[in-house]
C-alpha cells in the first residue's frame, strides 16, 4: 500500500474540515431536532472557511496545482520554460501584494478593535490567515525559482 505524504498545510486542512463538518452537523441538528439555533456554529464555520482557502493556496502551490492557464497543443521547451517562469513571477507578485495589503488591513482592524458579529471575538484572528498564507506561498515558491525548470 502506498504511503500518502501530507504537507503540514494539508494536516491543518484536514483538521479544519473535520471541525467544520462537526459544527455544521451540530447547527443543523440543533435547529431541526431541538428547535433552537447555535449561531456560533455558522460564524466559526464561515471564518474557518477563510483559513481553509488560505492554507489550500499554500498546499496547491507546494504541489504545483495552482489555478492556471494551459496552452493547447504542444510547445517547445523554451516557450514552456518562459511560461513557467512568468507564472511563478506572477504568483510571487500576487502574494507580495496580498502580504502588504493584509498587513494594512490587520493594523486597521486592530486599531479599531473590530469584533466578529456573533461571538464578539477579535476579527484579527480571521485576517491573520492572509499574511500567513502569503508567507507560506512565498516559502513554497522560493525553491521553485532555484530548481531547474523541468516540471513544465
Amino acid at each position: 500500500m502506498k504511503k500518502i505524504h501530507y504537507l503540514f498545510e494539508e494536516r491543518f486542512l484536514i483538521v479544519i474540515l473535520i471541525i467544520q463538518a462537526l459544527l455544521v452537523c451540530a447547527g443543523v441538528l440543533s435547529r431541526f431536532v431541538f428547535s433552537w439555533s447555535l449561531s456560533f456554529t455558522e460564524e466559526i464555520t464561515r471564518y474557518s472557511l477563510i483559513w481553509l482557502a488560505c492554507l489550500g493556496l499554500s498546499a496547491g502551490c507546494a504541489r504545483d496545482e495552482m489555478i492556471g492557464f494551459k496552452w493547447p497543443g504542444r510547445k517547445n521547451r523554451l516557450k514552456a520554460v518562459v511560461f513557467l517562469w512568468i507564472s511563478r513571477v506572477a504568483a510571487g507578485l500576487f502574494v507580495l501584494a496580498l502580504l502588504g495589503s493584509s498587513i494594512q488591513m490587520i493594523k486597521l482592524q486592530w486599531n479599531y478593535n473590530q469584533l466578529t458579529s456573533v461571538m464578539g471575538w477579535p476579527i484579527v484572528w480571521v485576517s491573520v490567515a492572509l499574511p500567513v498564507a502569503a508567507v507560506l506561498v512565498l516559502l513554497r515558491l522560493i525553491p521553485k525559482f532555484q530548481a531547474p525548470a523541468d516540471d513544465y
